[in-house]
């Protein structure tokens, strides 16, 4: 099985990524990174609160809301994280007690022609050191109209282990559409992986990322990293 940093680092343009699991302590904890190739998408960062992690710009242009948007959320006993404002309409059908698999088939891909970006997410019940019903998916474009859900169950979290997906697996002058989560194995303790992961990011393309312990109520706890 591959390691989560190793995933992380295996291609030059992730695009954006989310990973939900347990550490080699058997913590839970989640991730969240950015990267970005045009200047609007790096000058981005993320602001982080006891119950969300926003998404905001840096440049004072005008809001976007493909690159500025709620991508997590916490409540007293289950957390969302994605790329976009599908997580806020995740939050509110999974407070109303919807299955997230359910709900990921509402969900369509990025307008933005010609790439059509994924709408990737992970969510998970948190019951002290426990995941529980971890879900990892994607809305992903199979053609210009049809949409593909992609998406990965896991009724509890094993240790050591991440539920991972990411928008892209290319380079970035070549960008390649992913949206399919894998499974990937975690051999250290959370508070190692913000450096192991942002040094595995391309320099050039990398924006921010958050590192977000789930055994704690308060986001505030979050390790960030940032340009």
């Amino acid at each position: 099985m591959a390691t989560l940093v190793d995933v992380v680092g295996g291609c030059e343009y992730p695009g954006r990524g989310v990973a939900i699991g347990r550490d080699s302590d058997g913590r839970p904890f989640a991730a969240y990174w950015l990267t970005g190739r045009s200047p609007a998408s790096q000058q981005r960062e993320l602001v982080i609160s006891e119950r969300e992690i926003v998404v905001q710009d840096l440049a004072g242009a005008a809001t976007d809301e493909l690159r500025h948007y709620t991508a997590a959320i916490r409540d007293e006993d289950w957390f969302i994280v994605g790329n976009g404002n599908h997580v806020s309409e995740l939050a509110g059908t999974h407070a109303d007690c919807v299955d997230l698999q359910v709900a990921l088939r509402n969900l369509d891909y990025e307008p933005d022609p010609p790439i059509r970006t994924p709408r990737i997410f992970a969510g998970a019940v948190v019951e002290g050191p426990e995941l529980l019903d971890v879900v990892v998916g994607s809305a992903r474009s199979y053609s210009a109209d049809q949409v593909q859900h992609p998406s990965l169950f896991l009724r509890r979290s094993e240790e050591a282990t991440a539920g991972v997906v990411t928008t892209y697996s290319g380079t970035a002058a070549q960008v390649v559409t992913d949206g399919y989560p894998v499974v990937t194995s975690v051999d250290v303790e959370w508070e190692s992986l913000p450096d192991l992961l942002w040094n595995r990011l391309d320099p050039s393309l990398r924006v921010a990322l958050a590192v977000i312990p789930l055994h704690t109520e308060s986001l505030e706890d979050s390790i960030l990293r940032a340009r």
